[in-house]
């Protein structure tokens, strides 16, 4: 539910900003707004998770993105609508992708049978990435029939659903006596939730970097975060800018990289490639790099389906891999270790503020290529370091 709203709520925003107001770069500026919370609070969150109830921390913040939708739903209605609310709503909606990163996923890893892993969490990825192919699809849709009221609307109806079913779950749990609240009632005794956050904090950091292949995972995100991720929201930009799309074809457009994610997963939750974890991670981010070079130079919706349709399948890999592998290399602490992963994933910003001033200078294909050529250097840059690293740890 939150999926298909969070993907309705970026396209629609998108297009506020392109039609409504004119201002392509404002597209780059709200999707940073969106990934803002990934970087301030990833961590944050990952680290009280281990010391609260991770279900009451999902159920919290999922009640706050229901109330701020309800607000944007009066103030479409009402006309009173803007961009700096378009920022606010973006940001608290964030919030709860962080949630859906840092929390809910390792609630999930921790029900999973070890042996089951990688093709379980290929089945998360796969219905997460069905959401990026139905949301961009109904807000396409929506947008052109009744605009931004049907959109909000419906995205409202998601989260009170999801709201709904973590009521439910949270219900099943108590009933099977979880773990989770278990443990949470004795943190709560022994001591309060914030006592040594920031030395926790800290600590996490630091074991993060003394585990290797924990390491790789947290690097090859970050590039991907600056260079990779915020193509996503050129999307839009090019297909009304270079390819003259309506709403609805670029709803048809953006939904092509989720289209593509959809076949990578159920091909990894079929073969559930257990022993080649970070073969997969890293092929996959160079495999988007390589559909989103392809998708520069489409000259038409057939072609950029096409092209962003490769991208998602490689896209598949990197993310269903990078939530084994963390999961993987956590003995402890999985939470924290989940938290550090969403905070590299916040560093998307930083790419999407860079796009925005390189988008107002160069025309947006070429912004495109520059950001791939850029993202595929420091990829090839850290597997020869982690190679050499690796030959040079058998040699001693």
């Amino acid at each position: 539910m939150t999926g298909i709203a969070r993907a309705m709520e970026f396209l629609a925003l998108s297009l506020y900003a392109l039609q409504e107001l004119g201002l392509p770069y404002l597209v780059t500026i709200i999707f940073a707004a969106r990934m803002l919370p990934m970087s301030l609070l990833g961590i944050v969150i990952g680290t009280i998770s281990e010391r609260v109830s991770p279900i009451s921390v999902i159920k919290f913040i999922y009640a706050t993105s229901n109330i701020f939708t309800g607000i944007a739903v009066l103030m479409v209605f009402t006309g009173v609508f803007n961009v700096f609310f378009a920022f606010m709503l973006a940001f608290i909606n964030g919030i709860t992708w962080v949630v859906d990163l840092a929390v809910r996923r390792r609630v999930l890893a921790d029900h999973i049978d070890k042996k089951l892993l990688s093709s379980s969490l290929a089945m998360e990825t796969l219905s997460n990435n069905a959401t990026r192919l139905i949301g961009p699809l109904f807000a396409g849709l929506l947008y052109t029939l009744v605009g931004l009221t049907g959109i909000f609307s419906l995205q409202l109806l998601m989260y009170i659903v999801a709201f709904g079913l973590i009521l439910k779950f949270q219900k099943n749990e108590r009933q099977k006596s979880s773990i989770y609240l278990k443990k949470s009632d004795d943190t709560n005794i022994k001591d309060h939730w914030a006592h040594g956050l920031l030395d926790e904090i800290l600590k996490t950091g630091k074991n993060a970097y003394n585990i290797v292949s924990l390491r790789l995972v947290l690097i090859t995100t970050l590039i991907f975060n600056v260079f990779g991720f915020p193509l996503v929201s050129l999307i839009p930009v090019l297909g009304r800018e270079k390819l003259a799309l309506s709403e609805f074809d670029i709803g048809i457009l953006a939904s092509s990289e989720g289209f593509g994610a959809l076949i990578g997963a159920l091909i990894i939750g079929n073969l559930s490639p257990q022993k080649y974890l970070s073969v997969i991670f890293v092929t996959g981010v160079s495999g988007f790099f390589i559909g989103m070079f392809m998708f520069s130079f489409s000259p038409n919706l057939l072609l950029g389906f096409i092209s962003l349709t490769f991208g998602g399948i490689f896209l598949s890999g990197f993310s269903t891999m990078q939530g084994a592998l963390v999961y993987q290399a956590s003995s402890s602490s999985k939470g924290n270790n989940f938290g550090i992963l969403a905070t590299c994933i916040g560093t998307a910003p930083l790419g999407l503020v860079n796009l925005s001033w390189i988008i107002t200078v160069i025309p947006v294909d070429q912004t495109i290529k520059l950001n791939v050529y850029l993202g595929l250097i420091c990829i090839i840059i850290t597997v020869l370091y982690f190679l050499l690293k690796k030959n040079k740890t058998k040699l001693e």
